[in-house]
C-alpha cells in the first residue's frame, strides 16, 4: 500500500523554496535574506505567510532575526539536511529535505512484550503490545524502517489500515489518551541483517544507524518505544546545539 500525501501547508511550501534560494545563492548579500514585503512579493503569498515560513526558518536555527537591522543566515545551519532535536514524524522529516515522503508496507500486529520493552514502557513482561511497522520512502527510494511499540492497555482505540496518521505523534493524539510531550533517541551504529539489508537495499552486514526512541507524557511516563534503522546513503543526522540565554 502506498499512503503517499501531496498536501502540504502553503508556510512550509513557501519555507522549502526559500531553503532553495537560500542554496541556489540568490539570497547572498552578507548573508541577509530580503525583507518580508520583498519576499511577499516574489513568492506571491501574504506577509502573515512569510512570517509563519520565517519563523520555522528560526525554530530550525536556519535563520536569527536582529531586531532593527533584518534577517541573517546562521551560516552552516541552512546547509543540515536533517534536524533530529525537533519533534517531528519521520515522514515530515523526509519532506523537508526535499524527498516526496511516502509509507509502504505498513503491517499491524499484537505481540507480548519481551523482557527489553517491558523495562523500556515500564509495564509487566508478556503484555500485549500493538506493533506497527512500516517502511518510509524518499523519491521512492526506501530509507527508514521504523516499528513502534504500544501497549494496548493504553489504547483508547484500535487503529485500522487507512486510518493510521503518517506521524507517530499524530498516532499518540489519535489514539492515547496523553499526547507525546517530548522524547529520547539513542542513535546506535550496527550492522544490517538480511532482512534489513533486503528492505533498504543495502548489502548484508553493511553499517546502518539505528535509532532507539522512548517517547514520553508530559508526567515522564513512557509511552511508545520505536526502533529506527536509516539507510544513511539517503539521510544524515544532525543536531545543532544552542547556549542557553543566561
Amino acid at each position: 500500500m502506498d499512503f503517499s500525501v501531496s498536501k502540504v501547508p502553503l508556510y512550509i511550501s513557501v519555507k522549502n523554496s526559500i531553503l532553495k534560494a537560500i542554496q541556489s545563492g540568490e539570497f547572498a548579500n552578507n548573508n541577509q535574506l530580503p525583507t518580508e514585503k520583498i519576499l511577499s512579493e516574489k513568492f506571491d503569498v501574504s506577509r502573515a505567510t512569510i512570517r509563519s515560513a520565517l519563523q520555522s526558518l528560526e525554530d530550525d536555527s536556519v535563520i536569527k532575526k536582529q531586531q532593527g537591522v533584518g534577517t541573517f543566515l546562521t551560516h552552516e545551519n541552512f546547509l543540515i539536511k536533517m534536524r533530529i532535536d525537533k519533534i517531528k514524524g519521520f515522514y515530515q522529516l523526509i519532506r523537508d529535505i526535499g524527498y516526496e515522503p511516502s509509507i509502504r508496507d505498513e503491517t499491524i500486529s499484537k505481540k507480548s512484550a519481551n523482557k527489553k520493552i517491558s523495562k523500556i514502557l515500564k509495564i509487566p513482561q508478556k503484555e500485549e503490545l500493538f506493533v506497527l511497522d512500516r517502511i518510509l520512502y524518499g523519491d521512492s527510494e526506501p530509507v527508514i524502517l521504523v516499528s513502534e511499540f504500544i501497549p494496548t492497555s493504553k489504547m483508547v482505540d484500535d487503529p485500522k489500515h487507512g486510518n493510521i496518521p503518517e506521524s507517530i505523534f499524530e498516532f499518540a493524539d489519535k489514539f492515547l489518551p496523553e499526547r507525546i510531550e517530548y522524547s529520547i533517541s539513542e542513535i546506535i551504529p550496527t550492522a544490517a541483517t538480511n532482512s534489513i539489508s533486503e528492505t533498504l537495499g543495502l548489502a548484508k552486514n553493511e553499517p546502518i544507524l539505528k535509532l532507539e526512541e522512548i517517547h514520553f507524557s508530559k508526567n515522564d511516563q513512557p509511552l511508545i518505544f520505536s526502533e529506527v534503522y536509516v539507510n544513511d546513503q539517503h539521510i544524515r543526522f544532525k543536531v545543532v546545539r544552542t547556549r542557553g540565554r543566561e
